[in-house]
């Protein structure tokens, strides 16, 4: 195997009293099956105005399922979170974790990234939402610190540490990139590119900058010290092994398939708690975006407004009490600011302070499919997309959902992921498929 993947979570700590502030909500809208919408616009005293949207989720309910997607299916690129929603039928949809704004690597998380089982980017240790597995759906999350980290081990047992996954290599550093990462590692001339296959052998060795990475494999670039190891370890047909980790600060059952890196926490056990992570951003009022587990057993994806004479913004401790009179036992920030977006039914429900909607790295994709209909209307804006399904592959799948012939349709979404549906298409195809058999 070209990389191992450890991944140990933590346990969400204890739920919070289900009560909430009697709010009087200025719209209020059942949007599907296990989905409602809220409005709220108020002033605090003298203080204010807010204006606040709420998406409640119920991840128990069987039509419902969750998937973050990365902009233009990549691990750098930027992508609008209304397109990303309407590429994939979801029903909603917010903006994800932080990113790189400028340069020809804009679009690469500037935090831990893990989508489907691939780690995307290795993070810097901050906190991130992590939807889990053990129960066999993606409903279940928790929010925790992440850690990443990697190392590469030659065959005469000599290591080094790998200080990044698909973003700029720096001086001296040591940086792994993957096919997510498009044709080639957009790296300048200067530091030694090691391409690998699936297996860790040494395909190629060079020192030109831009190296193509091999499907299925990787490429390993180094410049300064790290550049002299790969010179030293590294030959044509040797074997590099390449270990991968998650390690966040503690354990639970969570066996984390996607990791959102975002931050910092806001809310632990009901109680406030902003957690000091170096952001620099918690003690002035931005547009923000947050994701909560609510004591109730609901999720909560709340935006709030800023920089506009409509609505203020939020310092990140008076976020955290608001979301705490939501229901939030457990809540995280996610990216914000001009980032800060919320569409549902493809409506833009917030007012991006930019005055228009930003391109983003990723999203959070909300989806609730309970009837065949549903289920082919999703197959449909998927299949609009050639990245996502091979247009044969696509209308098979039709026939099979029109004839209500679902085992088959999961069987071969099955049998098609990774080759012609996406694994990301797959993984939203194979999760509605469900939701309507069950």
């Amino acid at each position: 195997m070209l990389a191992r993947v450890l991944l140990i979570a933590v346990a969400c700590g204890a739920p919070a009293s289900s009560q909430t502030a009697p709010y009087e909500y200025d719209l209020k809208e059942s949007v599907a099956p296990g989905v409602s919408y809220r409005e709220r616009r108020w002033m605090r005293g003298g203080d204010g105005p807010f204006t606040m949207q709420i998406l409640e989720v119920d991840p128990a309910h069987r039509a419902v399922n969750l998937l973050p997607v990365r902009a233009r299916e990549a691990a750098i690129g930027k992508e609008t979170v209304s397109s990303m929603a309407r590429r994939y039928g979801a029903t909603a949809a917010v903006n994800g974790g932080y990113f790189v704004v400028p340069g020809i690597y804009a679009g690469a998380s500037a935090g831990a990234y893990l989508l489907d089982g691939e780690i995307l980017s290795i993070g810097a240790g901050r906190s991130a939402m992590l939807l889990c597995t053990e129960t066999g759906f993606r409903e279940h999350a928790e929010i925790d610190v992440v850690n990443g980290c990697g190392s590469v081990r030659a065959a005469n047992g000599e290591s080094i540490s790998i200080d990044g996954v698909n973003r700029q290599r720096g001086a001296q550093e040591l940086v792994l990139y993957r096919p997510s990462m498009g044709a080639g590692t957009l790296t300048e001339a200067g530091g030694v590119e090691v391409a690998l296959d699936g297996a860790g052998r040494v395909l190629r060795i060079d020192d030109h900058g831009n190296a193509a990475i091999p499907p299925g494999g990787a490429v390993l670039s180094g410049a300064g010290a790290a550049a002299e190891w790969l010179r030293r370890n590294a030959a044509t047909g040797s074997v590099l092994t390449v270990d991968l980790q998650f390690n966040p600060a503690a354990t639970s059952n969570c066996r984390p398939q996607d990791i959102v890196g975002a931050g910092p926490r806001l809310v632990r056990g009901g109680k406030a708690d902003v957690t000091e992570e170096q952001f620099g951003h918690q003690r002035a009022r931005h547009p923000r975006t947050a994701f909560a587990l609510a004591s109730r057993g609901t999720f909560l994806f709340v935006t709030l407004d800023g920089r506009q004479s409509r609505s203020t913004g939020m310092k990140l401790d008076e976020f955290a009490a608001e979301l705490i009179a939501l229901g939030a036992a457990e809540a995280i920030n996610l990216d914000g600011g001009g980032s800060t977006t919320m569409v549902v039914d493809g409506v833009v429900r917030n007012s991006p302070s930019d005055g228009f909607e930003r391109a983003v790295s990723d999203a959070l994709l909300v989806f609730s499919v309970n009837d065949p209909e549903r289920l082919s209307l999703v197959l449909d804006r998927l299949a609009a997309d050639e990245r996502q399904i091979e247009a044969s592959v696509a209308r098979a799948l039709a026939g099979r959902i029109r004839a209500n012939d679902l085992e088959s349709a999961a069987a071969m979404v099955e049998s098609e992921r990774g080759r012609g549906i996406s694994q990301s298409a797959a993984s939203v195809l194979a999760e509605a498929i469900d939701s309507v058999r069950r």
